[in-house]
């Protein structure tokens, strides 16, 4: 298994969590749209496994390069191991 890890909003946990995006304003979705756009064109896949517990506030995140500005951020551990690929 292949493991990359994001430091990425913390309200965007249930999204990725749960996949469930209705908590969402609108100019929130974009950004977070971007990003599983990006993570299928870099990896192939969008699998979160898990995020960390504590939060802290950052202005250089992950999500930066998608438009969000400074935010409460959680680290959160993707599998990216391309499909097929068995270790």
């Amino acid at each position: 298994m292949i493991i990359e890890t994001y430091t990425l909003p913390a309200y965007w946990a249930v999204a990725l969590i749960n996949d469930d995006t209705t908590g969402f304003e609108y100019e929130d979705e974009k950004p977070f749209q971007e990003f599983c756009a990006y993570m299928l064109s870099e990896h192939g896949n969008n699998w979160p496994l898990d995020c960390s517990e504590e939060t802290q506030f950052m202005t250089y995140h992950d999500a930066r390069r998608f438009g969000v500005l400074a935010c409460d951020v959680l680290d959160f551990t993707f599998d990216v191991t391309p499909r097929g690929l068995t270790q």
